[in-house]
């Protein structure tokens, strides 16, 4: 009780068992005048209100009583006039303001009010006035109407509903990045067993009922299971993947897309994958994807169908193939690029430089170029801004050449000096993106070779540049440089699904603000990250759930300006070797640097162990981070938004 607030509910996530220091208990004390953290989610309040419930039941001390009162105010006072109730109350913020069945939510709320209003233990005698009882009763049935408005209905008939709704136009609605309108199942098995405990349904009820039922029975998926391997005290061997099994029960994605009705999953930038592999270790591993809650709706569904005698049963089975075998889905769906769709289409023999002339001079939306599946032995210099390359198929459609400083193939493009590298974006390219490519500079085996001197497979000077699924492949240093103008502050660059490959050192090597996730290091020998963030103390350059190996023993990384790296749930093999990212000369002082060494590290694990140096030490960072925070937006101030940017161009750049 001295955890519960003024409003009468209570915080989630919160430790209530374990002993409190004297300082502890005076903090949880002025705590309970809070008025923004108390909510229902995560089974906050209902499983305290339940548990106190008891304590009255079996004590009849009033202020069991009084604190189970205070909850029912607290309940009460968030339902909307529509009968929904958002995830946070007095004053939701952002997503928190939809009608919330996430988590159960919702059903914990109606589950109370259930046995409230049939008086079941521990809801009955005088835990409450016959005035609250009334209330509930009610509140209730507005729920009821809330839920059967919201139940998503195709082609005019009802299925299941989202984990949460607008609370205006009852549509499905997002909530955290990765929880996107859809089908939810887990939620949707929730609220049928509300509804199938009501006594007496009426047609509506029944009808609900009876259309959930028939989707999860439609939509559920046979022959196969999530195997899960390693543990956090293993976490370079943990893991989740979908695999094939016979014998295992049926199971349904967390979440159906509302187009194809096919699972999906979703890492925190937003865009939904079809492979539990297509997402970061971490919320691979920190989110259910995949559950079994409707398997136990199929029994109780026959039983209730029966006792109310309920019209237009529907015929379910769990001993029937599923949705993934019988041909309804396809199940990782592959997207399909329709070359009618863009600006401009490049085949092989065809000029990619040509397309980019095309393009209007300052594009003031995306000007888009599919490239279609082939090898171009061409230097592409992209001077405009918006600029998409976008390649049919990653793995094939390559664009190589073999180039260093000295040995050029253009030495200047439309009267101005050009940069030596396979693509190179100059000063007027901002906010590019570039996917789907190879972008290979062979020199060092080509032409010379063993030779790793400067080779960069794509080099900029641009702001905004967005590089996504894509293999970046050099035989020599610097294979991914980024290097917008100092002078104007530095760049924004983002990075996700890349394989970086290179035989040199620095082979990513930003130099300003840089965001990487779900890529592929290999190196060899050499060092393979390096940043520079001169000019300003926040400039760093952030790794997410990304792995890091090589074809010899090869140093993580190293620094010879000012400088600021994160790494955030990576894995390294054996062949990184056992030492910390450092400065890179031992016999000279390139640059004094004096912010002094800031790499940081949360949630990083290196085959066969580490000598203590990738130890959690983000919270000695100015920037402390969680494993959720250290996002793109954080890395960029909320300056940009690049993962956005990908979302609108999705339908055009989806892999």
């Amino acid at each position: 009780m001295m955890f519960q607030r003024v409003t009468g509910g209570w915080p989630k996530n919160t430790d209530m068992v374990s002993r409190l220091t004297d300082d502890e208990r005076e903090a949880v004390i002025r705590d309970r005048d809070r008025t923004d953290d108390s909510t229902v989610d995560n089974d906050a309040t209902t499983t305290e209100m339940n548990f106190l419930a008891r304590l009255y039941a079996a004590t009849h001390k009033a202020e069991y009583r009084d604190a189970v009162g205070g909850a029912i105010r607290f309940l009460l006072s968030g339902q909307y006039e529509n009968g929904g109730w958002p995830q946070f109350w007095p004053d939701p913020q952002g997503y928190q303001v939809h009608i919330t069945y996430n988590d159960g939510n919702m059903a914990n709320i109606l589950r109370i009010f259930r046995d409230i209003n049939t008086s079941t233990w521990p809801y009955d005698g005088d835990i409450l006035d016959d005035e609250t009882r009334a209330e509930v009763r009610a509140s209730f049935n507005k729920a009821i109407d809330c839920i059967l408005r919201t139940q998503i209905r195709v082609k005019g008939k009802p299925t299941v509903w989202c984990q949460q709704h607008d609370h205006v136009t009852y549509a499905p609605a997002p909530a955290r990045a990765f929880e996107l309108p859809s089908f939810c199942t887990a939620e949707s098995a929730g609220l049928v067993a509300v509804l199938m405990s009501i006594p007496n349904p009426d047609k509506r009820i029944q009808d609900a009922v009876n259309g959930a039922m028939a989707w999860f029975d439609k939509y559920k998926m046979t022959g196969l299971r999530v195997e899960r391997t390693g543990s956090r005290d293993d976490w370079y061997n943990a893991d989740a993947r979908l695999v094939r099994d016979s014998t295992a029960k049926p199971i349904w994605g967390r979440f159906y897309d509302l187009g194809h009705n096919e699972p999906f999953v979703c890492d925190r930038d937003g865009i939904p994958r079809r492979d539990m592999q297509d997402i970061g270790f971490e919320r691979r591993l920190g989110y259910g994807w995949y559950t079994d809650s409707p398997m136990f709706l199929y029994s109780r569904y026959e039983r209730w169908a029966k006792e109310n005698n309920v019209r237009k049963r529907v015929s379910i089975s769990l001993q029937t193939k599923g949705c993934n075998e019988n041909g309804t889905i396809t199940l990782n769906r592959k997207p399909v690029h329709n070359p009618r769709d863009y600006d401009a289409v490049v085949s092989p023999g065809q000029s990619i430089q040509a397309a980019i002339e095309r393009a209007p001079e300052h594009p003031t939306r995306p000007y888009t170029i599919f490239i279609r599946k082939g090898l171009y032995e061409q230097k592409v210099i992209i001077d405009k801004p918006n600029i998409v390359l976008v390649g049919e198929d990653r793995d094939n459609t390559i664009i190589r050449i073999a180039e260093t400083e000295e040995k050029r193939m253009i030495e200047t493009y439309r009267g101005r000096k050009v940069h030596h590298g396979v693509i190179v974006l100059t000063e007027e390219a901002d906010s590019c993106v570039i996917t789907g490519l190879t972008v290979y500079n062979n020199y060092g085996t080509v032409v010379e070779p063993g030779n790793t001197r400067h080779q960069m497979a794509i080099f900029g000077r641009a702001d905004h540049t967005i590089i996504i699924n894509s293999n970046v492949w050099a035989d020599g240093n610097d294979a991914l440089s980024l290097w917008a103008n100092q002078k104007d502050g530095g760049g924004m660059y983002y990075h996700a699904d890349l394989d970086l490959r290179c035989k040199g050192v620095d082979f990513l090597c930003p130099r300003g603000w840089c965001y990487a996730t779900r890529c592929r290091f290999y190196g060899d020998g050499h060092a393979m990250i390096w940043h520079d963030g001169r000019g300003d103390k926040t400039k760093k350059l952030v790794i997410t759930n990304s792995t890091f190996d090589a074809a010899s023993p090869t140093k993580l990384g190293r620094w010879h300006h000012d400088s600021m790296f994160y790494l955030i749930n990576c894995r390294m093999t054996k062949n990184v070797l056992d030492s910390d990212i450092q400065y890179a000369y031992s016999d000279k002082v390139l640059d004094p640097c004096p912010w002094g060494q800031r790499v940081y590290y949360l949630n990083c694990a290196r085959e066969g162990g580490h000598s203590g140096w990738l130890n959690d030490n983000i919270d000695e960072s100015e920037e402390p981070g969680t494993y959720h925070s250290t996002t793109a937006t954080w890395t960029f101030h909320n300056k940009w938004d690049p993962e956005k940017h990908i979302r609108d161009l999705w339908p055009l750049i989806a892999y």
